[in-house]
């Protein structure tokens, strides 16, 4: 006859496993800054070039924000202008500066809508600097790299890129925290001379 205290000892007894920790959701990962690594546009099978492209050069900078109160920023510029400041620039001047710059903000939105279309991300075109897309909402495709230290997003559909249709993806990576940050030193004027000026 078998003891039933047997049934109590250590053989029965079933290891404990840890709980995985809870997911986080997107907003909780997309909440911060982020600066712009790389913005390359793929082919589609009908674009005229079957090559990756740099729409706004390789040595594109930007910023993009993401709020907890549900609002975005995002900033690209395209580096090399010379200076001039506000009300010295000629219309050309301007002309360049606005080619080399592309920024948008406005609400962005999260929703989940069901199986296999979880947490939708769109963003808004509240204020553009391209007057077309003033009130799109565009969907943006997403996914993270590096324990969530780099954010890479794309476009659900193709876009057209200086007329040929391609797939932009935008490489972001999460900036160092500047809450407690102090200012930096003012930058120094530099005046540059052409021939013969002092």
């Amino acid at each position: 006859m078998t003891d039933i205290d047997d049934l109590n000892g250590d053989y029965y007894t079933l290891s404990k496993t840890p709980s995985p920790p809870p997911q986080r959701t997107l907003r909780q990962r997309l909440v911060g800054t982020w600066r712009l690594e790389a913005y390359i546009a793929y082919p589609t099978p009908s674009s005229r070039f079957q090559r990756a492209t740099f729409p706004m050069t390789k040595n594109v900078t930007g910023l993009i924000m993401y709020t907890p109160d549900g609002y975005m920023s995002a900033h690209m510029l395209i580096p090399g202008q010379m200076s001039f400041k506000r009300g010295e620039g000629e219309e050309p001047q301007w002309a360049e500066a606005g080619k080399r710059s592309f920024s948008y903000a406005g609400p962005y939105y999260i929703t989940d809508e069901g199986m296999g279309r979880e947490e939708i991300l769109r963003h808004t075109f509240q204020v553009c600097n391209l007057p077309g897309w003033l009130g799109d909402v565009q969907v943006r495709t997403w996914k993270f790299e590096e324990d969530d230290n780099v954010l890479v997003l794309g476009s659900e559909e193709p876009t057209e890129i200086r007329g040929d249709q391609r797939i932009p993806v935008l490489k972001w990576r999460r900036v160092v925290d500047n809450s407690n940050g102090s200012p930096p030193a003012p930058m120094p004027h530099i005046k540059v001379s052409g021939p013969g000026e002092p």
